[in-house]
């Protein structure tokens, strides 16, 4: 298949090198004379709007983000930051403990933080990596149903699809494999779907993740297996929640349970979620819309999961990430746990 074919976007990325360098943020007026005039934001964020780690920024993504979710209630001049949707207010216990490295839940409709916990600490996401890979793919090929090829040199290790060195599938397949059963391999081969280098792909997850305000990620390759694929709760979060509302195929895959696929070998293959909490019964009392999972020994478990408490209350939707749990059924179990803390103690 011919790159020609495929690319639809791309252009947009090609000026960006593996070495990036980002121009200053430009910030609103009526927020720089704020900053100006508070010494403790002064502290907490740059003068370039980003939030300092280790201050009193905590899980603030930026200036901006303070904004968005304190700002607007103390400032009339920052009424534009206030959210469409205004955030629930909290009426009840604070969160429950969990046995997680880190966590964030947000209100999804509002984007307000409803809890955290270290929610601003750079940690391994694993194969949470897949959803801005898969992302990127699915936003620059004008066909997910051309055919193409998982090679020897795309296994790195860990999960992977079991195929001989050049079996073809559709991409389509090779996507679904890649979120669903979340194989290393498959990951591999659709980043080569845009031509280029590793490194060129790499440069374009780095750019996507400038494009949504993600300061303090960073990713070094397509699949997860690098430790160096870092970012924190609030920025997973922030991340997920944008990929699953924008992009219809990419939240198709991250709530499908199961997927039978074939190749051009003739074998079917089964392949099923690694996200327990789309088919186990014990997570019934949750409706599932959309998540993804990662692991890696240094990084424990890490999941991130759309959810709501029923198939059709869109109004308490919630975007929970919990990174760093030492078991694989406590990843679920926390997130479990808090999300019934925030449905059961916050009035939307």
């Amino acid at each position: 298949m011919k790159r020609g074919i495929l690319l639809l976007n791309i252009a947009l990325f090609t000026a960006v090198s593996a070495a990036l360098s980002w121009p200053a943020h430009a910030m609103a007026p009526e927020l720089l004379d704020i900053y100006n005039e508070r010494p403790d934001l002064q502290l907490a964020f740059e003068a370039t709007g980003r939030a300092v780690p280790g201050t009193a920024a905590g899980f603030l993504i930026d200036l901006d983000d303070w904004a968005r979710q304190y700002g607007w209630q103390v400032y009339p001049s920052l009424a534009g930051y206030r959210p469409k949707t205004l955030p629930p207010s909290h009426n009840g216990r604070e969160a429950p403990a969990t046995n997680a490295a880190a966590w964030v839940v947000i209100d999804k409709n509002s984007g307000h933080v409803l809890g955290a916990y270290h929610a601003d600490q750079s940690w391994p996401i694993a194969s949470i990596t897949k959803l801005i890979t898969a992302d990127i793919v699915t936003r620059n090929v004008s066909s997910l149903d051309v055919w193409h090829n998982v090679y020897d040199s795309d296994d790195v290790g860990g999960a992977k699809l079991l195929v001989e060195h050049g079996t073809r599938f559709r991409l389509r397949d090779l996507l679904y494999a890649t979120l669903v059963g979340s194989a290393n391999n498959t990951a591999n081969s659709v980043a080569r779907i845009l031509g280029g280098t590793k490194a060129d792909f790499v440069a374009y997850m780095n750019t996507r993740a400038y494009q949504l305000g993600l300061r303090h990620t960073e990713f070094t390759d397509p699949s997860g297996i690098e430790v160096g694929n870092v970012s924190t709760a609030r920025e997973v979060g922030k991340m997920a929640a944008t990929i699953f509302s924008e992009n219809e195929a990419v939240r198709e895959m991250a709530q499908t349970y199961r997927r039978l696929m074939t190749g051009s070998d003739g074998v079917q293959r089964d392949v099923m979620t690694t996200n327990w909490m789309l088919y186990q019964p014990e997570f019934d009392d949750v409706w599932v819309m959309a998540g993804k999972t990662g692991y890696l020994h240094e990084s424990g478990w890490n999941v991130v999961e759309v959810l709501r408490p029923s198939r059709f209350d869109d109004r308490r939707e919630l975007v929970v990430v919990v990174l760093g749990s030492p078991m694989r059924g406590d990843s679920f179990k926390n997130v479990e746990a808090l999300s019934h803390w925030a449905w059961e103690n916050f009035t939307w």
